[in-house]
């Protein structure tokens, strides 16, 4: 990435963390202040209201998943939602805290947050994921996404902490310092909203995205492919699990909030510092993550700093009696969480190199519409909160104006945070457990990244769409690795063993891992000869052979010779589980074709689809300069009843080549299998042409 590339990401997302702030402020929990203290929904109305909006969001969650990996823009998968997303999301927020809701009854109030709740579930995460997920295709270096993460994170972090060392000031000034006062919201949205659009546009006009892929690899993937893919990834479950699990640890939220509101242990003045000392403990983790990261991995640093969440998790309980005291535990818990910060996107792109290393597939959107299993997850685990806080009397009828004022009484306060600070350490304790599991290293990333490269070239060469400056990056890669496994693996062990120079050891540390990561390049370079591709390529060569008019005659007589095979090696196993999904694909293809097209599968022709991608793109394009340069109203209508009605032939023909891909797909994919294998086997065709290019570039 450029200096400026790092930069119009790292300082828009200041810009893009304000309205991050703004936005999440406003989402239906279980714990919203604003919906619950300000506008007065009692919590298990809140519940249930966020139990439907979980479930409405599923199907926007698949639309967003299908957008960005098969919608294509000339700016990429992620920098067109920047802009399209980000202002709906702005504009929403806007108008949920300008709603006179003293006016509108109780039900109404209900049914209009649940309005504004279902267009921030789609534009909101839409913009929330096209920003966050940038990163996962700005570099394909692991250690430069921990780096950029970081910067943008010190640039990013100051947003949330300048609103909240603000908030309680403007509180101070129009509603007696109540934060709960939606007044508060109204003198700060405004100014969020401008700093917002201003720096997301910087990251839209200053970035460009980069995909380690074949050039003419085409970017179509079916939903229930995708979908079925990404569940196969072991990382990702891994990490979605330690979030399922932690659910608890973020019971004590609002713990300093309440001993400031409720307990007065500090004036607004003095509850500014605190927001602001608090804030600045992000900064630790910001900082020192990518040094963290490439001294111990990323492993190591998320289960230290889990840990150490724990111990200051649990040392609030004893401490509660000083807001200042329970600030020192909450800073060092603050500090620990910095680091995931850095660490959660990096870890979630590292994930998505290997799902693409994994299935050949460029895959994003759809971790998203996978994590969705995690909403009902959420929705369970969120009914503890609700039931913790009416057991401690904050339910609609307790005797209070405001239910949550019952807090105001200290022993109930206190109780409730004595619990509220025990639940938050179980949490953080079992959200470590997970991360023992996690063994995708940064060797690992490396070799991926290079292995992917290399797939890249034998595809554009075999499409004859290669170029020399692609094919001499992947053929130094493959020289480079040749020539580290003939000199050898280093013992570095031995040395540290030894006490030999640390210097020393760091170099053998270093030459050990080019040595892990050569292996696993001349491994790809041969991965066609081993006995299991082998087998694979003649299953292939057998579903060619057949043809797609054989797909209807198919049996399961396949599956039953492909669980039978031998599974007493880890090879043997993996053999036989490659085997079964191949004939199980089989089936499902037969199962398909009998359903769509029972009496034989017509031919279809992909050219047509891919013409009318083309002629919509050209429309739209030309229908955005009509209406910038103020073109007449004759033109526009023209341009615009030609891009309906292109998109109308699209919708009807991508329906029809769904089917079809469907019914087909054992057959595409056996003849993918095959034209790699040949593209593999021409490599000594590359050797001889890269060394004719060096030996131009040496006369010249």
């Amino acid at each position: 990435m450029s200096f400026r590339e790092v930069m119009a990401y790292s300082v828009g997302g200041f810009g893009a963390y304000s309205v991050f702030t703004m936005a999440q402020a406003l989402l239906l929990s279980t714990t919203n202040v604003i919906i619950g203290n300000t506008i007065g929904i009692q919590p298990m109305h809140m519940y249930v209201m966020y139990l439907i909006s979980v479930i409405t969001n599923i199907p926007l969650t698949m639309v967003r998943a299908n957008m960005v990996d098969n919608v294509k823009y000339r700016e990429g998968k992620y920098r067109p939602y920047l802009l399209r997303m980000g202002i709906p999301t702005i504009a929403i927020s806007v108008l949920f805290v300008f709603t006179p809701y003293v006016k509108i009854g109780y039900i109404w109030r209900c049914v209009l947050i649940f309005i504004y709740n279902f267009g921030l579930q789609f534009f909101y995460n839409f913009f929330y994921d096209a920003y966050e997920n940038l990163i996962h295709v700005l570099s394909p270096n692991s250690q430069e996404r921990t780096n950029v993460t970081a910067i943008k994170s010190l640039i990013y972090s100051l947003s949330p902490t300048i609103t909240n060392f603000v908030t309680p000031l403007i509180a101070g000034k129009v509603a007696n310092g109540n934060m709960y006062d939606l007044r508060v919201y109204q003198w700060l949205y405004p100014f969020v909203a401008v700093t917002g659009v201003a720096l997301i546009i910087l990251v839209y006009a200053r970035t460009e995205e980069k995909i380690v892929i074949a050039k003419t690899h085409p970017m179509k993937i079916r939903f229930s492919d995708a979908l079925r893919e990404v569940a196969k990834n072991k990382y990702f479950w891994i990490i979605s699990l330690a979030g399922w699990l932690g659910f608890l640890e973020t019971c004590t939220y609002m713990v300093l909030q309440w001993l400031y509101n409720y307990a007065h242990l500090c004036t607004p003045e003095q509850y500014s510092l605190i927001t602001l000392i608090r804030g600045t403990a992000y900064t630790w983790g910001m900082v020192l993550a990518p040094l963290a990261v490439k001294k111990w991995g990323k492993k190591k640093v998320l289960i230290v700093t889990n840990l150490v969440n724990v111990v200051f998790l649990a040392l609030v309980y004893p401490l509660t009696g000083s807001i200042w005291t329970v600030l020192m535990c909450m800073y060092f818990n603050s500090v620990a969480d910095s680091f995931i910060l850095v660490l959660n996107p990096a870890i979630q792109a590292d994930i998505r190199d290997y799902q693409q290393y994994k299935s050949g597939e460029r895959i994003d959107g759809m971790f998203g519409a996978v994590a969705m299993i995690g909403s009902f997850v959420t929705m369970a685990t969120s009914s503890v909160l609700p039931a913790v806080y009416e057991k401690y009397g904050i339910y609609a009828g307790n005797g209070y104006e405001n239910m949550y004022d019952v807090l105001y009484d200290l022993p109930t306060l206190y109780r409730l945070v004595g619990v509220l600070v025990i639940l938050s350490a179980v949490g953080a304790a079992l959200n470590v457990v997970p991360f023992f599991f996690y063994d995708l290293t940064e060797t690992k990333q490396k070799a991926i990244i290079k292995i992917l490269q290399i797939r890249a070239m034998f595809e554009d060469y075999g499409n004859g769409v290669l170029t020399d400056e692609d094919m001499k990056s992947a053929m130094e890669i493959i020289r480079s690795a040749k020539k580290r496994l003939a000199e050898g693996k280093p013992d570095a062990a031995t040395l540290k063993k030894n006490k030999a120079p640390k210097a020393e050891i760091r170099k053998a540390v270093e030459e050990t891992e080019d040595y892990e990561i050569s292996e696993a390049v001349l491994e790809e370079l041969e991965r066609f000869s081993s006995p299991g591709e082998q087998a694979k390529l003649r299953w292939a060569q057998g579903i060619a052979d057949m043809g797609i008019a054989g797909i209807p005659s198919m049996t399961g007589e396949q599956l039953n010779l492909a669980k039978a095979l031998p599974d007493d090696t880890k090879e043997n196993r993996r053999i036989r589980k490659e085997a079964i999904a191949d004939a199980k694909l089989a089936l499902r293809c037969k199962k398909a074709a009998a359903k769509y097209f029972p009496d034989g599968i017509p031919a279809f022709e992909e050219e047509t689809l891919d013409r009318l991608y083309k002629e919509e793109k050209s429309l739209t394009e030309k229908k955005a300069a009509l209406l910038k340069e103020e073109g007449s109203k004759e033109e526009i209508k023209a341009v615009s009843a030609g891009l309906n009605r292109v998109s109308k032939e699209i919708r009807n023909l991508h329906g029809e080549y769904q089917r079809y891909m469907e019914s087909t797909k054992v057959f595409h994919e056996a003849k993918k299998r095959l034209s790699q294998a040949e593209n593999y086997a021409k490599f000594s065709e590359l050797d001889l042409r890269y060394s004719e290019l060096q030996t131009r570039a040496a006369a010249d």
